[in-house]
C-alpha cells in the first residue's frame, strides 16, 4: 500500500515508525511516498486497517505537526 505524506521532511519519521513494527516492509518510492506492505496472512481490508491505525498512533504523537498522512491504494 501507498502511504504519502504533506510534509516530505516528516517521511524519515514516518518510515522508522512504521520500520519499527516487526511484520512491516517500508521503503520509500518517491519524495513524499512509502510503500508498505505488512507481512502474515492479512486481508487488504485488514492491512488497510492495521496501517490506518499505526499512522494514526504516529500522527497523535506529533501533536501541531501538521502532517497530513494518507494510505492510497
Amino acid at each position: 500500500m501507498r502511504v504519502r505524506a504533506t510534509d516530505p521532511a516528516a517521511l524519515p519519521d514516518l518510515m522508522d515508525y512504521l520500520a519499527s513494527w516487526t511484520d512491516a516492509n517500508v521503503e520509500q518510492i518517491a519524495d513524499s511516498t512509502l510503500e508498505v506492505s505488512l507481512l502474515g496472512s492479512h486481508d487488504l481490508d485488514a492491512m488497510r486497517m492495521q496501517l490506518y491505525l499505526r499512522i494514526r498512533a504516529w500522527e497523535l504523537a506529533r501533536p501541531g505537526s501538521g502532517v497530513d498522512v494518507e494510505i492510497e491504494a
